[in-house]
């Protein structure tokens, strides 16, 4: 299983649940499973069909998955982390 680790950003959408587990085989297939499941974090997620909210900063195993790379592959044990991204300036 992967399991999909996220921020109060979206936990609190979903009755503060922190982390769930999938079974996929790419980081895109896990992150559509968790919108399936949880219907409430399509819009937050997802801008379109197979692009990632800007919003958010996915990372797979600590790495940061960039926009093109939804197909890296994932194995059990993998974790997803999804944060609020920051941005900021002066």
């Amino acid at each position: 299983m992967i399991r999909i680790r996220f921020s109060t950003f979206l936990s609190e959408r979903i009755g503060d649940i922190s982390s769930v587990e999938v079974s996929a085989t790419t980081v895109g297939a896990s992150l559509r499973e968790l919108t399936n499941r949880y219907p409430e974090l399509v819009r937050l997620v997802w801008i379109k069909e197979d692009a990632v909210s800007p919003m958010l900063a996915v990372f797979l195993n600590d790495q940061l998955i960039e926009p093109g790379q939804l197909g890296t592959s994932v194995k059990p044990g993998d974790e997803i982390d999804l944060l609020a991204a920051v941005s900021g300036g002066m």
